[in-house]
């Protein structure tokens, strides 16, 4: 039964939300709950923006914040609702857990002078009045980005926010509410603003 539930909101957000986007996307057989869906504006042509592996369940929300970026979703992966706001490169490998209410950002958004954010704000309204995407002409070359790395086995907690340039490594675990900064040690758990490591998984705990 749960099996034919997924594959109908599988083929419900293919036909609906990503029809228009099938050609930027590689998908596996993989499952879309009913709240999964892409927002990406004046894609290149041909350029894939999203590839997805086998067995991966997604109630997310994946941003793309201008033409350029790549998310990466492995195999056995499960993503409740979160977003995942990509610029740079979010690469997620197999049997990756991550639960509700997670961001996952690989840029600043804006620049750390006063005066280009003043600027943003400006763009962002010219653009918007003139019916385009509010960040269509946003001037990239002033802010930071780094791709994020989330490796196999890794669990990510409710809530948690992890941000540009962090690599989590295998087997790691994110407690509830976290904010990531640094990279994560494999087969260690980290909690905290910011995230510090709890304690190392040891033994049976690992593979």
């Amino acid at each position: 039964m749960l099996s034919k539930a997924l594959s109908f909101f599988r083929k419900y957000r293919l036909k609906s939300n990503l029809k228009k986007l099938s050609n930027h996307l590689e998908i596996g057989n993989s499952h879309f709950f009913e709240m999964f869906s892409i927002n990406l504006s004046n894609p290149i042509k041909d350029k894939k923006y999203i590839k997805i592996g086998d067995d991966t369940i997604l109630d997310c929300l994946i941003s793309f914040e201008s033409s350029v970026g790549e998310v990466i979703i492995g195999n056995n992966v499960f993503i409740g609702r979160s977003n995942l706001i990509c610029r740079s490169k979010i690469e997620i490998e197999d049997n990756v857990f991550m639960a509700w209410g997670t961001f996952v950002y690989d840029h600043n958004s804006h620049s750390l002078d006063y005066k280009e954010r003043q600027n943003d704000i400006l763009q962002q309204l010219s653009d918007y009045r003139e019916g385009k995407f509010f960040t269509e002409n946003k001037n990239w070359d002033v802010v930071d980005s780094k791709p994020i790395k989330i490796c196999s086995n890794a669990w990510i907690g409710m809530n948690c926010i992890i941000l540009k340039g962090v690599t989590i490594g295998e087997g790691a675990i994110v407690g509830a509410g976290s904010v990531v900064t640094k990279d994560v040690s494999a087969w260690t758990v980290v909690g905290g603003n910011p995230a510090v490591v709890i304690k190392k998984l040891e033994g049976e705990l690992k593979k």
